[in-house]
């Protein structure tokens, strides 16, 4: 098979590891197109721990499975591995293209399969391998193109991978915060309008602070010194109300210590059981907890360098109806790569590129409208949802704006850096598109910029047509 044939269907594939998917799915999935793309009849995965000198085995391709029986080691030690884990001591990639003859080949795992031909590499990340991924067996010598093909791939795994243990951790938390919420104590109220008379069980104390039950307040007066000045009319008006709506304020209170925290208050008037007038009951809530709760839920939607949309926000976007309106609607999707990104943080150091991305992403976000939407895919990649379009005309403004901006000189850290874009567009109509037509319709036509020399867009033809609009 052409190499060119497998670099796309291994992206094709790759492209369907998403973060809905669990860690095990991803690698499981990974690691079967790590063997079909290189041609391999073996593939394996395993990921390193923090002391660097034990490997968790665990992750083989279904075929591999087939033919051995795997084994499972949460500590195998690097030093009784033999050459297939030479590229987590090399930090670079190994091909053993006659394993039978090469000398330090001990330690395969018991079960093994033979191994005839072997390609290995790590993924490293801030210095430190994380991962070791692995093929073996291909009828023909591995060389560069295998490499090449196996670091995209392992990247990716990676990347998907990262993006789901961040995502678990948030919603782990979220949900420790939610069941702390359901065991917090909530200060139950009632309040005489007529009398002006305000009772407070006895939470209120653990709430706000105080020692006394004479701190207590027995007012609407008296309590409005624990709210802060800014929602005392808010709450003057929730309690003095006679209309027999129920009533929920977002409010902040002062505890006797005099911090301040967020609070929910709810309350309702009913007619006195005894007598005429009415009677507020309520309750009040310390809701700091939904507050962090609600960051970490912003966190998990955004990346931590830009500010921007990340790439899980876009996919629900994309897969849950956000972007689909009417028929007629249209939108088109940006892919953005940076062209000559990579020498700056070779030269100038991660701080320089790091700012240079914060400005770029800024620059974007003054580049488009308000309804439109700006995402980091990771690394040096970009994407914009363009909304309302009506033509291509439309798209050519947006994507010469994304460029120009772009390519303006960056004034970073002392430091005059000059990077460009290509970029890969996919136009969608409706609901007559998914998801994986739309990804690999920009990225064929993001290829075509890059391979025309870059700093250019071109916009991707309608139904697989290689052709394309371009622009320098």
């Amino acid at each position: 098979m052409p190499a060119s044939v497998q670099f796309v269907r291994a992206v094709k594939e790759l492209e369907r590891l998403t973060t809905d998917m669990t860690q095990r799915e991803i690698v499981q999935r990974g690691v079967d197109i790590a063997q079909t793309a290189t041609g391999s009849t073996i593939a394996y995965l395993h990921f390193l721990n923090k002391d660097q000198n034990t490997i968790e085995l665990g992750v083989w391709s279904h075929d591999t499975l087939a033919g051995c029986v795997a084994v499972y080691d949460r500590h195998y030690p690097v030093e009784s591995a033999g050459i297939w884990a030479d590229s987590v001591r090399t930090r670079g990639p190994c091909i053993h293209n006659d394993y039978a003859t090469q000398t330090g080949k001990r330690g395969l795992p018991e079960g093994h399969s033979p191994l005839i031909r072997h390609l290995g590499l790590p993924v490293v990340e801030d210095g430190v391998v994380r991962m070791l991924v692995g093929v073996g067996n291909k009828p023909t010598d591995y060389d560069g193109g295998d490499v090449e093909l196996l670091d995209m791939i392992a990247g990716r795994i990676w990347s998907v991978t990262r993006q789901r243990r961040v995502l678990e951790r948030y919603r782990d938390i979220g949900q420790r915060f939610r069941h702390v919420q359901e065991l917090a104590s909530v200060c139950g109220l009632e309040y005489d309008v007529d009398e002006d008379s305000l009772a407070f069980d006895g939470l209120f104390a653990s709430i706000f602070g105080t020692r006394h039950p004479t701190e207590t307040p027995a007012s609407l007066r008296e309590f409005l010194s624990f709210v802060a000045p800014g929602d005392r009319e808010r709450v003057r008006a929730a309690f003095s109300s006679t209309d027999g709506a129920r009533r929920t304020l977002r409010i902040e209170c002062c505890r006797r210590s005099g911090q301040h925290f967020p609070a929910e208050l709810k309350v309702e008037h009913r007619p006195r059981e005894v007598g005429r007038g009415v009677i507020c009951i309520g309750v009040l809530q310390d809701v700091s907890d939904d507050v962090v709760a609600e960051e970490l839920r912003r966190r998990a939607d955004h990346d931590p360098l830009t500010g921007l949309f990340n790439r899980h926000h876009l996919n629900d976007w994309l897969t849950q109806g956000f972007g689909r309106r009417t028929p007629s609607d249209r939108f088109a999707f940006h892919y953005i790569d940076l062209d000559g990104f990579k020498p700056v943080n070779d030269t100038w150091g991660h701080a320089v590129g790091d700012e240079v991305l914060r400005v770029i992403a800024r620059r974007l976000q003054q580049a488009v409208r308000k309804d439109d939407l700006v995402v980091r895919m990771g690394g040096d990649e970009f994407a914009v949802l363009q909304t309302g379009i009506e033509g291509r005309r439309d798209i050519g403004v947006l994507a010469d704006k994304l460029l120009a901006a772009i390519g303006a000189p960056i004034h970073a850290l002392g430091c005059t850096i000059e990077v460009g874009a290509s970029i890969g567009v996919a136009i969608c109509t409706g609901s007559d598109w998914t998801v994986g037509q739309i990804s690999a319709d920009a990225d064929r036509a993001l290829y075509q910029a890059k391979a025309a020399g870059g700093r250019r867009y071109v916009v991707a033809a309608p139904d697989g047509d290689r052709a394309g609009a371009a622009r320098t």
